[in-house]
């Protein structure tokens, strides 16, 4: 019998621990993250936006000017929220006591002090560097002397309406929303269209033993799903960058013309211990996205919160009558049939219980990265390949596609000899 090793509890918890201070956090916040939606602050002077990352309660807001400010929720004098201060004359200012704040957290006025005080040029709220691309507000919460390179990804500067973005509240950690698509066996399964009992429609529901294989790259890892198909073999390759995106291959030849080039990218990004940003973009060369067909298709029902509206307390509104005659998961939309399997694990996955098999080979690598990029900045101060080193990411493509028997995957698809690990592999 064939098995993956499972994690320790030691370190599962150092994978699942975000928070300020701990050795996962720490590496997190060596990344650009993405962190809201443009549309979120929409106006200069306008309604300002808590959000919570990596465990932290922050304040985003848009100054005068347009510059976006993300700030410590709590006021560095009296602790109150600055979310309910006023925004204008290119600052936030406390309700309390009128103290005002600036895009760099540099406290610029205290009317409550005594005439001629100094008190506010000496006080500074923690701020974050923050960036706009593709539609997102982007922060980077690391050192600042440590600042990487932004990720110019390909997706983010397309226009037109051929780069979509869509955010969700998942409610649970981080690694495991991370680690449902890190998975490409359970396709076959969890997104069948049909019951188990009818003719499979798919080569990803044909085929439900794909033989996965890796490579280690300087961003993370790829790897391919290997089928039968007709005589052929069918390949996705799917990407992992560090560190936690996943670059989903699209629907490949035999899809509608609409979807067959259309490409997803995740970003799981974590609001705390507890619970995860979920963060993608549809996009495509040849076609603008279809916004209300995705939202139906995904499931991207939410409230202003953006907490999923079909969820595990109305249990994602199974219907088992579907499940006799129309799909096979009972639950309508794909990003909510991957929360339900993600979330029903628990908050945080206890991974010394788990029983790991050939399909999740991926999964286990993905782990070993993390563990490995973790320990290395925890004890030397050496931040991942991934964080630091500019990339040409349009050489970064997750694909689908059939090739002879005789041929590899990795003959269509060759890994560039500039995305070689530089360092040796952590698995």
């Amino acid at each position: 019998m064939w098995s993956c090793a499972v994690l320790s509890r030691e370190d599962n918890e150092i994978l699942v621990r975000v928070g300020p201070g701990t050795a996962m956090g720490n590496l997190m916040r060596r990344f650009w993250l993405p962190a809201l939606l443009e549309s979120e602050l929409p106006d200069n002077d306008g309604t300002p936006v808590r959000i919570r990352l990596l465990g932290e309660d922050l304040v985003a807001f848009r100054d005068s000017l347009g510059r976006i400010g993300l700030l410590e929720e709590h006021c560095p004098h009296r602790r109150s929220s600055l979310a309910l201060g006023a925004n204008e004359d290119c600052g936030l200012r406390c309700l309390y006591h009128g103290w005002k704040f600036d895009v760099n957290g540099q406290c610029v006025d205290t009317p409550a002090e005594p005439e001629g005080a100094t008190l506010a040029k000496a006080m500074r709220a923690k701020a974050y560097a923050t960036h706009v691309a593709g539609g997102m507000i982007w922060a980077y919460m690391g050192p600042a002397e440590e600042k990487p390179p932004f990720p110019d990804f390909p997706w983010l500067s397309m226009t037109g309406g051929h780069s979509v973005p869509f955010k969700l509240l998942e409610d649970c950690n981080y690694a495991q929303a991370v680690e449902g698509t890190v998975d490409s066996a359970h396709a076959g399964v969890l997104h069948r269209e049909n019951p188990w009992s009818q003719e499979a429609k798919y080569p990803h529901e044909k085929d439900l033993r794909p033989r996965l294989e890796i490579d280690y790259t300087n961003y993370g890892l790829r790897y391919c799903a290997i089928r039968n198909d007709e005589g052929l073999r069918h390949a996705r390759v799917t990407q992992v960058v560090l560190p936690f995106w996943t670059f989903i291959p699209p629907d490949g030849g035999k899809a509608p013309a609409f979807r067959r080039d259309r490409r997803l990218v995740n970003a799981f990004v974590p609001r705390d211990d507890y619970s995860t940003w979920h963060i993608q973009w549809f996009f495509d060369d040849n076609f603008a996205i279809d916004v209300p067909h995705r939202i139906e298709e995904g499931g991207h029902w939410h409230d202003e919160h953006f907490r999923k509206l079909v969820n595990i307390d109305n249990w994602y509104n199974q219907d088992r009558e579907a499940m006799k005659s129309s799909n096979f998961s009972g639950i309508k939309g794909i990003m909510t049939q991957d929360h339900a399997v993600s979330e029903t694990q628990g908050r945080i996955l206890d991974r010394t219980k788990e029983h790991l098999g050939r399909s999740d080979i991926a999964v286990v690598g993905w782990r070993r990265l993390m563990l490995r990029a973790a320990r290395e900045l925890a004890v030397n101060g050496s931040a991942p390949e991934a964080a630091t080193t500019t990339l040409d990411w349009s050489r970064v493509t997750a694909e689908t596609f059939t090739y002879p028997s005789e041929q590899g995957w990795r003959d269509v698809l060759p890994l560039p000899e500039e995305l070689k690990p530089q360092t040796s592999s952590a698995a």
